[in-house]
């Protein structure tokens, strides 16, 4: 093993020329912004064990571009200078890419910290970037593919994971020209998490709601002797929940078959929403009181027997009952039933977590999978339940690269099983 420095999560371009040997990736300034907000390195930083609040540190790139990490230097990366890797989670929704590519020393501009004042400097080693990307279809994931690994020959490996990496393994092959290696799907997502969590700087933070613009992202640095025990709740097509008591020694525990999946899928039926983010900006707009029945419409308040606000969801959707009584009003409109359906997954899915955490003693929930989407709504909702149910002894983190944890573990994974 070489020397091991940290990665660095970064938003900055990636229109400089590479290695020979290394891709290219020509449309670099076409792509979408990836957790534009939550890379931001000026967050506040509190310590998870000893809740010390850390000074922000300087931004080190220009804000609104596209992030990458850099890899640590060690001996296991260093073919990643000469060939391109490429790694997918094949999953019931979406497909998610992790690949590599190559900067050059002296092409990309780093600011450092000369006397408090900020200066440019050039990078003076080259460094191998992971890059993240999502897509809705094989078809386009595949043309992204072949156009962008262009270093790639008959000998190369596509690392897979997920129930996609059985079902699409022979038109990967076909269409790239190249072997796929498949990964455990819970190995993967193991190896995902725990790599990040030991790696990259501020990978987990907190969601605080009340506080205000980025007060409400706190980053939760973890020491690396300290990482385990956790839950880690999954939140995909369905939802898998897992104790990880180390990198090798883990568990599924639970699941639900309620989980992205069904989001978007009722979502399409009870609105017009067309894709998963367009749902989620319906959900924004909306207002669910106008769609679920609340403690204070049963009660005309609070329930204080039982510590019940009245602004708490009794019945999801139970203004929605036609043989219901209650005067006619105005019927709800898609964005409230966007934002009803969403925070009725949300409080389950919370709870659910919060059981099993207590179950099994653990201190923190780490919750992945592309459900959150660093969504205000879904992540304040989460953090509410974990905190409630539990009376704050167990807290809710977030992870920056929450739905690539899987396809991160399997770009790692050397030892898979050939398609």
């Amino acid at each position: 093993m070489g020397h091991t420095r940290k990665l660095r999560s970064s938003p900055s371009k990636l229109g400089v020329r590479r290695h020979s040997a290394a891709i290219f990736f020509e449309n670099a300034k076409k792509r979408k912004v990836m957790d534009e907000l939550l890379l931001n390195s000026s967050l506040r930083r509190v310590d998870s064990a000893s809740g010390i609040v850390h000074p922000p540190r300087q931004h080190a790139n220009p804000p609104g571009e596209t992030p990458f990490i850099v890899l640590p230097v060690e001996s296991r990366f260093s073919p990643m200078f000469e060939r391109s890797r490429f790694a997918l989670d094949i999953g019931g929704t979406l497909l998610k890419l992790v690949y590599s590519s190559v900067c050059q020393p002296g092409s990309k501009p780093q600011h450092v910290l000369n006397n408090g004042n900020k200066q440019k400097k050039l990078s003076e080693d080259p460094e191998v970037h992971v890059n993240f990307l999502k897509f809705g279809s094989i078809e386009t994931c595949i043309e992204f593919i072949k156009k962008n690994w262009k270093d790639r020959v008959e000998t190369d490996v596509l690392h897979c994971t997920g129930g996609g990496s059985y079902k699409h393994a022979e038109l990967l092959q076909k269409a790239l020209g190249v072997k796929v290696r498949r990964t455990d799907e819970m190995n993967s997502l193991i190896y995902g998490c725990d790599f990040l969590l030991r790696n990259n700087e501020d990978e987990s933070f907190t969601y605080h709601h009340e506080a205000k613009g980025l007060e409400k992202f706190q980053y939760r640095p973890i020491n690396a002797d300290s990482i385990y025990p956790f839950l880690l709740v999954n939140i995909g097509t369905g939802i898998s929940i897992l104790k990880v008591d180390s990198p090798t020694e883990f568990q599924r525990v639970g699941g639900s078959s309620m989980g992205g999946g069904t989001f978007i899928g009722l979502g399409n039926l009870l609105t017009s929403a067309t894709d998963f983010d367009a749902l989620l900006k319906m959900a924004d707009r909306g207002d669910h009181r106008k769609v679920d029945t609340l403690v204070s419409d049963i009660y005309g308040g609070s329930y204080g027997n039982l510590n019940l606000p009245g602004d708490l969801i009794a019945g999801s959707f139970g203004k929605c009952n036609k043989y219901d009584n209650r005067p006619s009003s105005t019927p709800p409109s898609p964005e409230d039933i966007a934002k009803s359906l969403l925070l009725m997954l949300s409080n389950n899915i919370g709870q659910m977590a919060m059981l099993y955490g207590h179950r099994y003693g653990m201190k923190r929930v780490y919750f992945g999978g592309f459900f959150i989407r660093k969504h205000p709504i879904t992540m304040r909702t989460l953090s509410y339940a974990i905190n409630f149910w539990s009376k704050g002894e167990t807290e809710a983190l977030f992870m920056k690269h929450e739905g690539y944890l899987g396809a991160m573990g399997a770009f790692l994974d050397e030892n898979g099983d050939h398609a």
